[in-house]
Formats: C-alpha cells, structure tokens, sequence
C-alpha cells in the first residue's frame, strides 16, 4: 500500500464488504508468542500497522496493554469498535489534515484513521511492542524499504516486533499477501535490527488452493534491536 490506486482499492474493499484476511478469533502465532512480545512487562505500548478492525486488539488491551492502530478504511475502524462493543471518540490529528483519532474511553485502544506513510513518530510516539500480521505483506513492493524505516524509527530500545510473513509459489499470485520469503525479510530489516524466525508452519488451505496454490508456508519472525 502506499500508492493512491492502491489506497483507493483498499478503501472500496472495505466499503464493499470484502475484508477475507479478517479473523473473528485472535491469532494463533501472537496467543503463542504474546510472552516474547511483552517479556515480562505488565503494561506495554503495542503498535499494529493497517491494523483493521483485529480483534487482537481488544484482547490484548483487555490484559492490560495500550494498542495503537494505522487504518485507512474509516468502515474499518467503526465495525471494530462496533463489533468488540467499546466506546470511542473521534478528534482530528494536528498536523494531519486528513487524519483522525478514534480512541476508546479508557484510553486503551488508539486508531489513527490515515495512510501509514502519513504518519511518524513524532505522531505516534515508540512501541514496546508491535504485531504485524497482515501490513508488511500489503505493502506494495517498491515501498518496502520506507516502510521498514519506518517501523524501524517506531521501536522503542526494548521492543519486541513479532512479523507474520508468506512464502508460495509467486508464478500462481502476485499478492496481496505478497511472498515475502525469510530471505527477503532477512534482506529488508537485517541492517537495522536483530531477526529470530520463531515459526514456520503450513498454511495451504482451500482458499488458497482453489487460487492454484501447490503449497504456502507462514513464518512469525520476532525482531529486536541490536
């Protein structure tokens, strides 16, 4: 993501009703990583780039975390403080004209309605923490570089960045999700950061193989640094 026909598809996705990457139920890889992100730490600061409307969010801000979100799609947003039942309000972003806040009454759930490359950390703070699930292998390709400089300048000294990637068979689709292989992540993050590839599992399902998929693995890396 980054481009304007790229934003504007995401957008019409959402409006349209059309979001399959969504799970109703936390991930698997954070449930059985959460320990590595958080690391002991009773309250953490958890960043989830184009976050959507992840349930992952309420779940961990329910343990006591603050979650800050990027979302493009306002739909998005409102189905995920609809959904999970949380209050919110809405105030505009200084500085970014087409941004806007939603932050839960508690203060435990901050989403920023704007395009990720809008944003920084002079907007944002830094994170202890972050889940990256279905944001990095959105991005379109030749934006990879700024987007991990930008995750990069987010991390905090003690964060822990768990990163959930794909690997297939790129002659059957070109993504989104796009095939990141542990290579390409060892090539994109290694220069600013120490990388742990914690999991690699199957993840063919009949989704993807009536797409003609053969075979799809997942990786959950976590990413520290040095």
């Amino acid at each position: 993501m980054a481009s304007e026909s790229t934003n504007k598809g995401w957008i019409n996705t959402w409006e349209e009703g059309r979001s399959p990457w969504h799970r109703p139920q936390v991930h698997p890889m954070l449930e059985k990583y959460l320990d590595k992100v958080i690391a002991g730490r009773h309250s953490c600061r958890i960043f989830f780039p184009l976050c959507g409307k992840a349930v992952d969010m309420k779940w961990l801000a329910d343990k006591g975390h603050t979650v800050v979100g990027v979302e493009l799609s306002g739909k998005g947003i409102k189905e995920f403080f609809q959904e999970q039942n949380v209050e919110y309000d809405v105030s505009p972003v200084e500085n970014l004209p087409d941004a806007e806040l939603y932050k839960s009454k508690d203060g435990k759930i901050l989403i920023y309605k704007a395009d990720l490359f809008a944003v920084s950390r002079d907007v944002l703070g830094t994170f202890g923490g972050m889940w990256d699930r279905g944001s990095l292998v959105a991005i379109d390709k030749e934006d990879r570089e700024r987007y991990v400089n930008l995750m990069a300048s987010l991390m905090a000294p003690d964060c822990n960045y768990l990163l959930s990637t794909f690997d297939y068979d790129m002659a059957v689709m070109k993504g989104p999700p796009h095939c990141i292989p542990d290579s390409e992540v060892r090539r994109l993050y290694a220069d600013h950061v120490n990388i742990e590839i914690l999991d690699t599992r199957d993840c063919l399902t009949d989704r993807w193989r009536d797409r003609g998929h053969k075979w799809m693995t997942q990786s959950t890396s976590l990413i520290t640094h040095k």
